[in-house]
């Protein structure tokens, strides 16, 4: 392979970084890009095609070299059979000139039954080797440079390794954001946040987030830095402070104030929820899990979902005008700094993205959520009633602290598929109350269902 210097790939300036290092591997794009694939499924694929020519494949030696395990590597190796990029033949003695039986593993590059990417005419190289076949294709366009040292890597995941992989193949024009890459995932929501999250955990991501008074678009931005070698954590923060530093230096006729940056600040925003009451009740609502079918297409994400905060029905509620009367018992400051808060913990920029992608303004619309969290946590009635039950102002304010982006996507969904919603504010506030009460246990209920799912598909005990 050519070596090359470091490389900074940027998409939409301050949105996505990814920083690559010398060594490549050449992969194509057919896989990498394809979305019928799991992650785990592309990057056993993308490991398996940096492998040198003598390696012996073997499914052990698949085993040896990923920290997966051999459940999720025979389930990797099913879902790439299962669209046509791993063919397994089986040598009777009489066939094999050892006289043994031998099992060969024929990997391909592009499939034409992955009906995800595009079909086109490929020459493919072939490289045969002791007991498998490689079929690669014939690289002079579509085709991402990833680092050996990542592919080679035991200790990543196929799954982040996969997730890895499909965001180095994004083209520069592409829009990054959560809801994007999900659409561009066979995973759902909550298992690319979770990608997401042990990718910043294990130092190959690194997350900042800007402030209104930091972004150029003075709202709550995210700056994504992807590596081929993880960061430590002293890395990490420096890398977080001078791309703050940066984005304030951008910002349009300096209008930049001072960032909240320090170490004080941050744990002011961290350490805000108060001790909760011992006992809850909790809501008797049925809230299912995020399932919503998007697809990427020219850089635009587009959503068949309608309206569930018709801004002629509902005005506008949070208004600086009248914070005062609004909000009687808070001053103006109490009430920007909550206002704050609550936009970073509901990644207030993602939500007004993702309510605009079918042409309304998102924007607005996340104004009205925020405003309605704020009235709750700044109210001086000393209790809330939702569902004829009076729970104290301690309660909710914890429970309105503690909600995020995933946790409002939720409700948001499950709200379009309920008619005649007569209060569409009060019914949010106790759809959230009751998806902050409920969150954590509705994803271990999922994550067991899936192992559930796979033990019965593949007849092992998990």
């Amino acid at each position: 392979m050519d070596k090359r210097n470091r490389k900074k790939k940027t998409v939409d300036d301050t949105v996505c970084e990814i920083h690559k290092f010398s060594g490549y591997a050449v992969l194509s794009n057919c896989f990498v890009r394809s979305t019928n694939l799991g992650c785990p499924a592309i990057g056993l694929l993308g490991r398996v095609m940096d492998l040198p020519p003598e390696w012996n494949f073997s499914k052990a030696g698949l085993i040896a070299i990923c920290p997966d395990g051999e459940t999720a590597i025979d389930s990797a190796l099913n879902d790439l059979k299962e669209w046509g990029y791993l063919e397994v033949v089986v040598k009777m003695p009489n066939e094999n000139p050892t006289g043994r039986i031998q099992t060969v593993y024929k990997f391909y590059e592009y499939s034409a039954k992955d009906t995800s990417i595009p079909q086109y005419d490929y020459e493919l190289e072939t490289f045969t080797v002791d007991n498998a076949v490689l079929n690669r294709v014939k690289k002079d366009s579509n085709f991402t440079m990833v680092s050996t040292a990542l592919l080679r890597n035991k200790t990543i995941p196929n799954k982040l390794l996969g997730l890895l992989l499909k965001v180095r193949s994004l083209p520069d024009y592409w829009h990054f954001s959560m809801s994007g890459l999900k659409a561009i995932c066979k995973e759902g929501r909550t298992a690319v946040h979770n990608a997401v999250n042990k990718l910043i955990d294990m130092g190959y991501l690194v997350r900042t987030q800007l402030l209104s008074n930091e972004s150029v678009h003075n709202c709550f931005e995210y700056v994504y830095s992807f590596f081929d070698v993880p960061v430590t954590k002293e890395q990490a923060d420096e890398l977080e402070a001078e791309t703050r530093r940066k984005a304030i230096t951008i910002r349009a006729g300096g209008r930049a104030e001072k960032p909240i940056s320090s170490k004080g600040e941050k744990q002011r925003v961290e350490n805000l929820y108060p001790d909760i009451p011992s006992a809850e009740t909790p809501l008797s609502e049925n809230h299912g899990q995020y399932n919503n079918n998007n697809t990427l297409q020219k850089n635009q994400l587009r959503s068949d979902k309608s309206s569930i905060i018709p801004s002629a029905a509902i005005p506008q509620v949070f208004n600086g005008e009248n914070v005062e009367k609004s909000n009687e018992g808070y001053n103006a400051e109490e009430v920007e700094y909550y206002t704050e808060v609550v936009k970073q913990n509901i990644g207030y920029g993602y939500l007004g993205d993702w309510l605009t992608v079918d042409g309304r303004d998102g924007y607005a619309e996340a104004d009205n959520i925020v405003g309605f969290i704020v009235d709750e946590i700044c109210s001086t009635l000393p209790y809330t009633t939702l569902r004829g039950t009076n729970f104290p102002r301690s309660v909710i304010k914890s429970k309105m602290l503690r909600a995020n982006i995933y946790m409002v996507e939720n409700v948001l969904v499950n709200m379009a598929k309920v008619d005649n919603i007569k209060n569409f504010r009060k019914y949010f506030i106790s759809a959230l109350y009751n998806e902050v009460l409920t969150y954590h246990f509705n994803e271990g209920c999922e994550s067991r269902w899936a192992d559930n799912a796979v033990a019965e598909m593949y007849g092992r005990a998990v």
